[in-house]
């Protein structure tokens, strides 16, 4: 029988230790790809990027294919939280923040449309059905865009895709009810929580029931919604979920897509308000068949201003004590669809 000294055993014993390093190492980079190939978000860091659940769904008599909506989890998180409203800064910031990162429901078929060269205005639609249905016997779709800044190519992509599309922005320079090229049909007007013909900046102002009611779409669904809007470091995105969980407009809406602006610091008790008041309104949403299915990071203009290699976790690590401004783009499809806007309007109890 062969014998071996030590220096041949130890050499063997490092062999077989780099085997199973580098086979360990293949299985691992395999299986991370395979879970990062699921994942439907732009976002830098993928620090939450969790496999979101799928709906294996029913056929109906009509042959439509029926989703089956799936169940809301509570936000992950390092540690236990107080409850939500109730908490200091920084864990109201971290039940936030885990729960946009927390996808709801995985869209399988999806078109990332719009934007700018740096991606910036481009918003994700789920073309899956019923959230963007057959169209051959239901006329056009319907989609509001509230704030462009000039970037209509959001909004043009929609029209080719056949919608009648109404974008909306005081701001600009542009002619109220002009018609782009695409047939964007453009309102030199903004979304409040009030009508007023001389508002926030001096701007016609308009709420998203009256909008409905002058542009004659009240027996309409609302294909789509989308909200980039800019009100100084925040914007009107919790004006608008207000608006919807009031006047239950929330229901006929299809799909809605918004940027989120989250000032601080977090210490200042405003800023710390409107961080609980966002999360209460979109886990409302949530109860009423919203479910999340993507979620952009926006540190665009940081990465040009501040660091090639900036990432939203650069905020969130100052946000708390600090004039951090955090950006994320947001989309919802609605499972519990429930009629036009005017009937959910006329059965809406005061």
């Amino acid at each position: 029988m062969m014998k071996l000294n030590i220096k041949t055993i130890a050499l063997l014993l490092c062999v077989l230790l780099a085997i199973i390093y580098v086979t360990w190492n293949l299985v691992y980079v395999t299986d991370l790809n395979a879970l990062l190939s699921t994942a439907n978000y732009q976002s830098e860091d993928m620090l939450l990027r969790l496999k979101a659940p799928k709906s294996d769904g029913q056929i109906t008599s009509d042959g439509s294919f029926l989703k089956e909506k799936p169940a809301i989890l509570e936000p992950l998180a390092n540690r236990e939280l107080k409850p939500a409203g109730q908490a200091p800064p920084e864990e109201e910031l971290e039940r936030i923040w885990n729960y946009v990162y927390q996808r709801q429901y995985h869209c399988t078929d999806s078109k990332y449309l719009g934007g700018r060269e740096n991606g910036d205005g481009a918003y994700d639609l789920c073309v899956e059905k019923p959230f963007w249905p057959d169209r051959t016997d239901r006329g056009k779709c319907l989609v509001y865009s509230f704030g462009v800044a000039n970037d209509f190519t959001f909004d043009d992509e929609m029209a080719k895709l056949g919608c009648e599309v109404h974008s909306f922005d005081p701001s600009t320079e542009l002619a109220d009810n002009s018609v782009r090229e695409s047939g964007v049909i453009f309102h030199k007007v903004g979304i409040s929580n009030e009508d007023d013909d001389h508002g926030f900046n001096g701007w016609r102002m308009r709420t998203l029931k009256t909008i409905l009611r002058e542009l004659g779409h009240q027996g309409r669904h609302l294909d789509f919604l989308k909200v980039d809007t800019d009100k100084g470091s925040t914007g009107f995105e919790d004006i608008v979920m207000q608006q919807l969980i009031e006047t239950g407009l929330y229901k006929c809406v299809r799909q809605y897509s918004m940027e989120i602006h989250m000032a601080g610091p977090l210490t200042n008790s405003e800023n710390l308000n409107r961080c609980r008041l966002l999360y209460r309104q979109m886990r409302t949403l949530n109860d009423g068949g919203w479910r999340l299915f993507n979620t952009t990071d926006n540190v665009r203009a940081a990465k040009v201003l501040v660091d090639p290699n900036y990432k939203q976790t650069m905020n969130r690590q100052h946000i708390v004590n600090y004039k951090k401004v955090i950006l994320w783009e947001t989309s919802f499809v609605n499972f519990d669809v429930s009629g036009t806007c005017q009937e959910v309007l006329f059965d809406r109890k005061p």
